[in-house]
């Protein structure tokens, strides 16, 4: 049975380095959103908060493999895996500060701003929840919860002056059908 074992091995190193490269990739993203932003474009914001998104979608994938395997030969990939969540949580947290410090005050933002800068502020909660569990508590650097801070209240101060999406949900009554519609089943006659 030691041969299931390795493989389970095998499989958290390949999310470990899988984890690595979207790191480097997120970095780039992040540093093209930065530049992006002095043009009042926010398209590369999105692109870098979905290669977020597949960080957290592998952290979370990578720690499951991590409770399936027998806990005493894993301890150095564990210990590697806590490393580098808390070396990426840095390197998203420092970013994302960058990116709304950097942002100007009278800059216009799109319609739907609001809605497009709300989720960053969810996620920004769980990770200092995270960070502040047992698990990281007495190894998280207090610049981190710093940056994670200060970049909470960029976020809201940037919700507060961002357009939100229209709301056409408030209509009185739903729209009646015109004449025509009656009119489409019957055949066309010339």
């Amino acid at each position: 049975m030691a041969w299931g074992r390795d493989i389970g091995r095998e499989r958290v190193k390949s999310l470990l380095a899988a984890l690595e490269r979207q790191a480097t990739e997120a970095s780039q993203l992040a540093d093209r959103a930065q530049r992006d932003m002095g043009d009042d474009r926010f398209a590369s914001f999105l692109d870098f908060r979905r290669k977020v998104e597949e960080i957290r979608a592998l952290f979370t994938l990578t720690e499951e493999h991590l409770q399936g395997v027998d806990e005493s030969r894993l301890t150095d990939l564990r210990a590697e895996f806590e490393r580098m969540d808390l070396l990426l949580t840095r390197m998203l947290a420092r970013t994302m500060r960058n990116y709304f410090s950097s942002m100007r005050e009278d800059q216009v933002l799109p319609i739907g701003a609001r809605e497009l800068f709300e989720p960053e502020l969810r996620s920004i909660d769980q990770t200092r929840a995270r960070l502040l569990s047992p698990r990281y508590a007495d190894r998280v650097a207090p610049e981190i919860l710093d940056d994670l801070d200060a970049t909470a209240e960029l976020i809201r101060k940037t919700i507060a002056r961002a357009p939100s999406l229209p709301d056409f949900s408030d209509s009185p009554s739903p729209p009646k059908p015109t004449r025509r519609l009656r009119t489409l089943g019957r055949p066309i006659r010339k």
